[in-house]
């Protein structure tokens, strides 16, 4: 059975809501009435930011004017100026008939009975939608499989909705989907224009191999209770391995795989793990084997290490497994009370780029 359930009762969701409203307006006192652009005109709304003068995210709550609907929009703006804001993300709930047809959804994570909140990957750019199968193979977040009443469906994770930090991850979020939208090719218009032959995937990739993209590199000094839902950190782990590998000549990634490099002397596969239970080793064992012949073809002469990444040292059986046996190397890291992932093992970074 999944870990997650998706919440349908209306006034549970409109309960949900009004949380997930109280705890942004704490973390968002400014506010001011601006205008926001949608596809079908421009209109005026009461918007919060975070503060008076820095430029950020901004949130504005309410409802649709059926009142059948919370609204959350989100998106890049500057307190007080007279600038046009635009959505970049839309996290609306329905709070009086339960319906799919909106994009937020909150999940109830079943072994800590909290909630995340999550996107059912709805998006319009101008009068059209754009694919849910492209926006889940582009964006680079946490993908995972809820339990709902009319059988599984996929879900973007976002956050915890009691995170101290579920600001910054909306804002990544926001960030990652307008990053998504605003490809030339999104709509299919645009020819796609072939990768020189030494960056081109091998056909049968079961998930396009794609350059790392990551506009998230900042650090941000935001305590954090706890250690939470462990998929809601996935990708910051990623992004943190990310920067050990700057002067690296390919690093690349899919829906599938976490991340590759390609250096110079050799090709490295990665598996993050946020948890060290033994299901998730064993898990992160078969997902290297699977991808490692794929990702070998591509990187071509060059030899192929693989790589998993977890929250601690595995004990002495399965390090010996990992290690010996298998030939498969081991990271760790490392996540501060502040949210901040640290990268362990500087001297086995090292050996990995040389």
């Amino acid at each position: 059975m999944n870990e997650y359930v998706e919440v349908e009762e209306p006034h549970e969701l409109k309960r949900l809501s009004s949380k997930l409203s109280a705890n942004l307006k704490a973390r968002f006192p400014h506010s001011e009435t601006r205008n926001i652009g949608s596809p079908s005109g421009t209109f005026r709304r009461k918007v919060h930011f975070e503060t008076r003068t820095a430029a950020g995210l901004y949130w504005s709550g309410g409802f649709s004017r059926d009142r059948a609907a919370a609204q959350n929009l989100f998106g890049i703006g500057t307190p007080g100026t007279s600038e046009q804001l635009l959505i970049w993300v839309q996290f609306n709930v329905p709070v009086v008939t339960f319906s799919r047809r909106f994009g937020g959804a909150f999940l109830r994570h079943s072994p800590t009975n909290r909630i995340v909140l999550a996107h059912r990957g709805i998006v319009t750019l101008g009068h059209s939608r754009v694919k849910r199968s492209t926006v889940f193979q582009q964006m680079d977040v946490t993908l995972r499989e809820a339990e709902t009443s009319n059988g599984v469906s996929t879900f973007l994770l976002i956050g915890e909705l009691d995170s101290p930090t579920l600001a910054e991850e909306i804002g990544d979020f926001a960030q990652e989907l307008r990053r998504v939208v605003r490809q030339p090719n999104i709509r299919g218009r645009a020819r796609r224009t072939p990768a020189p032959e030494s960056r081109r995937a091998p056909a049968q990739w079961v998930g396009r191999l794609r350059e790392y993209f990551d506009e998230f590199s900042g650090e941000r000094l935001v305590k954090m209770q706890g250690q939470g839902v462990a998929d809601c950190y996935h990708g910051a782990v990623v992004r943190a391995l990310r920067k050990q590998f700057r002067r690296s000549l390919e690093v690349l990634k899919s829906r599938e795989v976490d991340l590759t490099v390609i250096t110079p002397k050799r090709a490295l596969l990665f598996e993050v793990k946020t948890s060290g239970t033994p299901q998730n080793i064993y898990t992160a064992i078969g997902q290297l084997t699977a991808h490692a012949p794929i990702v070998a073809k591509h990187a071509k002469s060059v030899p192929l290490t693989k790589v998993i990444v977890l929250p601690e040292r595995p004990n002495k059986r399965f390090k010996d497994l990992l290690s010996k046996t298998l030939h498969i190397r081991v990271l760790t890291f490392r996540r501060s009370t502040g949210g901040l992932i640290t990268i362990e093992g500087q001297e086995t970074l090292g050996k990995l780029q040389t």
